[in-house]
């Protein structure tokens, strides 16, 4: 394919920023139209990115100018909204989870099977440096058997009501910790046991829905390694911490003080904090690689493998949804 791959946005909140904001870095790929449930975001997202504005979703896949969609709406809609688009013919990115139950996953699998359309998940922590070199060097033997290993995930405090009700967004564990889901058996393999302690400390949307803001999750892998979670919507704000020890080595991963980039001001400016701050020039990288993975998927031209298929999207969502029914139910539970 030589042409540019046409995509329309459906979902223009926060997450539907972030990711049109990559597409001025990404190549052969351009967002073409967006729409919303809430038409003055939809209006002012259009505006802003210079793109079409379609009256909803059903109007914005009968486009014939479009390829594909991105879905970054709320997770509720994610595997409705999935089987449509593979449905209306259209190539698909879904930010994560797939779904918030297994039935609804097993629904989106069965329709990406009968396609032969793209499905892409946004797990972007596999294109987030140095995640992707780590993959690698575990996968090749140089720490041999993975042991143990040990996460500390600091999430963005939600900015709707939606992200704490389990029925809607799934609260800190199934919005925020299954990227590390996703990441930890994408290194070390599948998880066949979960753990977990937390509550609703700090934020009143988690103790009104009973949600938690703080969880600890112990997972236990099929090979034998242990790994532990540490996740929280406030005591930080989107970065991570990660270690990896092995029969024959250990590594670690600090994206909290060793971000891409240091900045100090003296004053603040714009969206940056007087003092020191991180740009996070390390996660805007991530969006990028993963759209302009999407976008050559799309085009034929990927080294397979990289972004998380719908069968590795099902399998981080199992984990969560393991870790916040033994967090309910105050038992180890199997997977």
């Amino acid at each position: 394919m030589s042409a540019d791959v046409r995509l329309g946005v459906v979902g223009t909140g926060r997450i539907g920023r972030v990711h049109a904001d990559a597409y001025a870095r990404v190549t052969n790929g351009r967002l073409v139209a967006c729409a919303d449930a809430v038409s003055e975001r939809a209006e002012a997202f259009a505006r802003d990115y210079e793109l079409d504005l379609s009256p909803d979703f059903e109007s914005l896949l009968k486009r014939d100018d479009i390829d594909g969609v991105l879905i970054a709406t709320p997770n509720w809609l994610h595997a409705e909204m999935t089987i449509a688009a593979l449905a209306a013919g259209k190539h698909v990115f879904c930010q994560k989870p797939m779904a918030l139950t297994l039935q609804d996953a097993d629904a989106v699998e069965r329709a990406a099977s009968k396609t032969d359309r793209i499905l892409q998940f946004g797990f972007m922590l596999r294109f987030t440096p140095p995640l992707p070199a780590a993959q690698s060097l575990i996968a090749s033997g140089a720490l041999g058997d993975v042991i143990a290993t040990n996460a500390v995930v600091f999430g963005w405090e939600p900015n709707a009501e939606w992200f704490y009700d389990k029925a809607a967004g799934g609260g800190v564990v199934l919005d925020t910790m299954i990227h590390i889901a996703d990441l930890v058996c994408w290194l070390a393999g599948d998880v066949d046991r979960v753990h977990a302690e937390g509550g609703a400390f700090v934020l009143d949307g988690s103790k009104r829905h009973a949600s938690p803001d703080n969880a600890s999750v112990l997972m236990r892998h099929v090979g034998g390694a242990a790994t532990t979670i540490y996740v929280t919507w406030t005591a930080g704000h989107g970065d991570l911490t990660y270690e990896i020890y092995g029969t024959e080595g250990s590594l670690n991963i600090d994206l909290v003080e060793k971000q891409a980039s240091r900045l100090f001001l003296r004053r603040p400016h714009g969206a940056f904090p007087a003092g020191h701050s991180f740009p996070e020039m390390v996660w805007a990288y991530s969006y990028v690689e993963e759209q302009q993975y999407f976008v050559d998927q799309i085009r034929g031209v990927a080294i397979p493998g990289r972004a998380a298929s719908s069968k590795d999207a099902r399998r981080a969502l199992a984990v969560a949804l393991a870790a916040q029914k033994a967090l309910d139910e105050g038992k180890s539970v199997s997977i």
